[in-house]
């Protein structure tokens, strides 16, 4: 079941509360997150689950937009010349 355009709703949660912006900033995020779940289980299952977080769907987010750089980037290339 999607939510918000995103795979689940707990993914949508990670885009909306950190909203990443490279594949970089995901890895420090699930790693951080991942920590602070592990040290208060109990506490953050109540609110959210962790192993639900769609991290390729957020992955493939931002895989789509450096695909979109690129072409953009060749497109200016072929107008300029290059």
């Amino acid at each position: 079941m999607s939510y918000n355009g995103w795979s689940n709703r707990e993914t949508w949660l990670v885009n909306l509360w950190f909203n990443p912006e490279s594949i970089e900033d995901l890895d420090i995020i699930r790693d951080t997150l991942e920590e602070e779940y592990n040290q208060f289980e109990g506490f953050w299952g109540d609110m959210i689950s962790f192993h639900s977080i769609d991290w390729t769907n957020l992955k493939q987010h931002f895989q789509t937009e450096e695909e979109i750089e690129i072409e953009f980037e060749n497109m200016l290339k072929s107008i300029r010349g290059e």
